[in-house]
């Protein structure tokens, strides 16, 4: 849920936390967990307020910010996990595949003379474990009783939920040890983004990590339709927070079918950009394909004394072309690589030949051109020349002496 940031809340005091224990001061509130592609709820998070009593009220992060002791902690967990599944419970049974993301404090589990007690809670409710997705944080989890927690729950069929990158650094360690069923991120890793396309790279490799694993990457207080269609372009499908709750003007009643309607219209915006997209980037393939056998045709006219001049002139009079070269048949660099001026002015990686007799055989090309195709079409990347978005496409060709030769073009894409 959002947290608001009006007033500062004062601490609570050793005597009402006893008294919120005693009489059980905890309301439960639901976020859901959706597919956006899918146009679906997976489930809900469930998250815990303290109610009653003066002052204002208390979220779960400050009421488990407070220096209790580990037994504490404990007590306040169980209440908590206790009131979200008795909460939960009516959805559970008016929706079979609903799931509930409960979150367990690490800190408190240290505490535990044995794990079960939330087994035998399930179990008086009949909610099956398999529905109940229990979510640790980062933090505290390197213990033995964690370890033992988890491997007790997880070999009773609850899923594991790692809350594991409020930042934007990926938990290799954790999730290689704890392989857990779906890892959350949150808004650093997503936001701010302008000028830093590194944290798109970031949560690529969180995607390949997760796949690695068997885990599902979640995306956590997701807060507008903008957010969730950065994430879904970036391959993050799953997602939860405030943009996915009701609006305020929305007269539906049923609130599994308002968060649905917000689900839906998300999924109808993505797909209109990402078929604008898909067009966009169509024409601009078109347009490179057109440059390519410009250049191809002009150089299967040539000797190859004259192709160095001709990969100098179509470097500077075409707009979408960064750089000009020629390999032979075996990926040796036959001419030195021709840059537009205006992008790229001293090449000191390449030296004073610009990479000539360089051997790129085992480039991915290469081998795909020896191996029969007429051409290739790399990924995007960074030119290191040039440092600008570009992608190379590669293809075959025989020259006016019949040499076989590979034509390769750097284009510059958005």
């Amino acid at each position: 849920m959002p947290t608001s940031f009006a007033s500062p809340v004062p601490a609570p005091t050793g005597a009402d936390i006893e008294r919120l224990l005693a009489e059980e001061n905890i309301a439960i509130f639901f976020q859901p967990v959706v597919s956006v592609r899918g146009k679906s709820i997976l489930g809900f998070e469930a998250f815990s307020r303290s109610i009653g009593g003066e002052g204002a009220r208390m979220d779960a992060l400050d009421l488990f910010s407070q220096p209790w002791d580990a037994s504490v902690r404990l007590r306040l967990c169980r209440l908590c996990r206790r009131k979200a599944l008795e909460a939960f419970r009516p959805i559970a049974e008016r929706h079979p595949k609903m799931m509930l993301f409960l979150n367990v404090d690490a800190v408190g589990v240290t505490a535990a003379d044995k794990p079960g007690h939330l087994a035998t809670i399930c179990e008086g409710m009949g909610l099956s474990g398999r529905r109940v997705i229990i979510e640790l944080e980062r933090t505290g989890l390197n213990t033995p009783e964690v370890a033992r927690f988890i491997k007790f729950y997880r070999e009773r069929g609850f899923k594991l939920s790692l809350d594991a990158m409020d930042g934007i650094s990926i938990p290799t360690e954790e999730i290689l040890t704890f392989q857990p069923d779906y890892i959350k991120l949150d808004r650093p890793a997503f936001t701010d983004v302008a000028g830093k396309e590194f944290k798109r790279d970031l949560v690529a490799g969180l995607c390949r990590l997760a796949d690695r694993t068997g885990s599902v990457v979640v995306a956590k207080n997701v807060e507008s339709e903008d957010e969730a269609t950065r994430l879904l372009e970036w391959g993050v499908n799953i997602q939860q927070g405030y943009c996915y709750t009701k609006d305020k003007e929305c007269q539906e009643k049923d609130p599994i079918r308002a968060f649905l309607i917000k689900v839906e219209e998300i999924n109808r915006r993505y797909r209109e950009h990402a078929e604008l997209e898909v067009a966009d980037k169509r024409k601009r393939f078109e347009d490179f394909h057109k440059v390519l056998r410009k250049v191809a045709g002009k150089m299967g006219e040539s000797y190859l004394q004259d192709l160095p001049a001709v990969a100098e002139r179509f470097a500077q009079t075409e707009e979408t072309l960064l750089c000009v070269y020629l390999l032979d048949q075996n990926g040796v660099q036959l001419i030195p690589r021709a840059f537009k001026h205006s992008l790229v002015t001293e090449t000191p990686l390449l030296g004073p030949e610009h990479g000539r007799g360089e051997d790129m055989s085992l480039r991915e090309d290469v081998v795909h051109l020896k191996s029969g195709f007429d051409k290739y079409v790399s990924q995007p990347f960074i030119s290191v020349h040039a440092r600008v978005p570009a992608c190379t496409i590669s293809a075959r060709f025989y020259n006016r002496e019949n040499r076989p030769l590979i034509l390769c073009l750097e284009f510059l894409t958005p």
